[in-house]
């Protein structure tokens, strides 16, 4: 009578003997290779001492046969149920199978080689995938709770990449009373490059006093007017886990703002020679916290300044924090022209611009801002 041998440990190799114990063959192992990248795309591996053991034709038999002689099931290897799909190979000793999908996590799978006088099995389990941690809304920008009623951009940043192409289904906007405001945002999806940050943009056509959503369909916000941002805890991380909690933003609507931005009003409070205390900016009003964070430069005699920045209170502060101490003597600010007010009102220009009324002028891609450290 036949006898088989399996075992669990290691590969899960079975080792093929023949009637009485005694090998008839060269001994044949089963194991199961999984990819290093991916640990569900598993190679399955019947390895002879000698490749004389395979029949001439087992590859192009077995890719043809609707019950093969080799394969791999999920589950218990009962007859005629269906095995598998795949393609098999012959390297060397080693006859081979590769199924056509990834296995299953946290199953387990049976393998089978049936040969006249021959039968070896072996089993394989998947690993059962760790939960995804549940990814965090870091912050909302603009952090001010007053905002004006022309205003365009939020800005989201999470703690890891988030689901792209569903930004709509789980960003809403709802007025004081619960109600959501009709089709506020602009339905372009803007990821920074380590998809962790999201461009939030209301609808610019809405927004933009006299063009055709504007009249058609109204502002999105009213000037008074109290407001929720409600960011849905059901948007799932790239890899799959839910926020878990809505996250709520409150602002009121103020007045407004329809004018060029000028940085002529600035304060600008030189630091101490000598030391890594901050380079301080004070703004009469908030601006755009992405274009303070690319828009504003240190420069001196000796070249550019390196160092670290941040935006404090309700971004009406711009700080710069230098690399190394700071040198006597004469610096610059350098600002872009790029940089906007949270109505997209920049140095450059004013976010509603008439051409018919007026031809706006040429302005520097940026200018300076003369600071002296002693």
């Amino acid at each position: 009578m036949k006898a088989v041998a399996a075992t669990r440990l290691g590969w899960l190799a079975a080792v093929l003997l023949a009637q009485h114990g005694v090998a008839a063959t060269p001994p044949i192992t089963l194991r199961f290779e999984p990819s290093r990248e991916h640990p569900l795309a598993i190679q399955l591996i019947a390895e002879a001492r000698d490749a004389s053991v395979w029949p001439a034709d087992s590859v192009t038999t077995l890719n043809r046969a609707a019950n093969p002689w080799f394969a791999l099931w999920l589950g218990e290897a009962n007859p005629g149920t269906a095995s598998l799909a795949g393609t098999y190979s012959l390297v060397g000793a080693q006859l081979r199978f590769r199924p056509s999908l990834p296995l299953l996590p946290g199953q387990t799978y049976t393998a089978r080689l049936e040969r006249p006088g021959l039968s070896l099995w072996a089993e394989h389990r998947t690993p059962t995938p760790v939960p995804a941690a549940a990814p965090k809304l870091l912050a909302i920008y603009p952090t001010s709770d007053r905002l004006p009623a022309n205003h365009l951009k939020f800005y989201l940043t999470f703690s890891e990449p988030m689901e792209s192409g569903v930004f709509l289904q789980y960003c809403r906007l709802v007025d004081a009373c619960g109600r959501a405001v009709e089709a506020p945002f602009r339905e372009t999806e803007l990821w920074s490059a380590d998809g962790r940050r999201l461009t939030l943009w209301f609808h610019p056509g809405r927004q933009k006093t006299g063009v055709n959503l504007n009249v058609e369909f109204g502002p999105v916000l009213t000037e008074g007017g109290d407001y929720r941002l409600v960011i849905d805890g059901r948007w799932p991380s790239a890899k799959g886990a839910p926020l878990g909690n809505d996250v709520t933003k409150p602002f009121r609507a103020i007045s407004a703002l329809h004018e060029q931005l000028s940085a002529k009003s600035w304060q600008v409070y030189p630091p101490v020679v000598g030391t890594v205390g901050p380079l301080r900016v004070v703004f009469p009003q908030p601006l755009d916290w992405a274009t303070l964070q690319r828009q504003l430069h240190v420069t001196s005699a000796a070249g550019p300044v390196s160092g670290a920045i941040t935006v404090e209170r309700g971004e009406q502060e711009w700080r710069f924090v230098p690399g190394k101490p700071w040198s006597r003597g004469p610096h610059e600010l350098r600002v872009g022209s790029a940089i906007e007010d949270h109505a997209g009102n920049s140095l450059a220009r004013p976010f509603e611009v008439n051409l018919q009324q007026r031809a706006l002028p040429a302005v520097a891609p940026e200018q300076g801002l003369p600071f002296v450290v002693r």
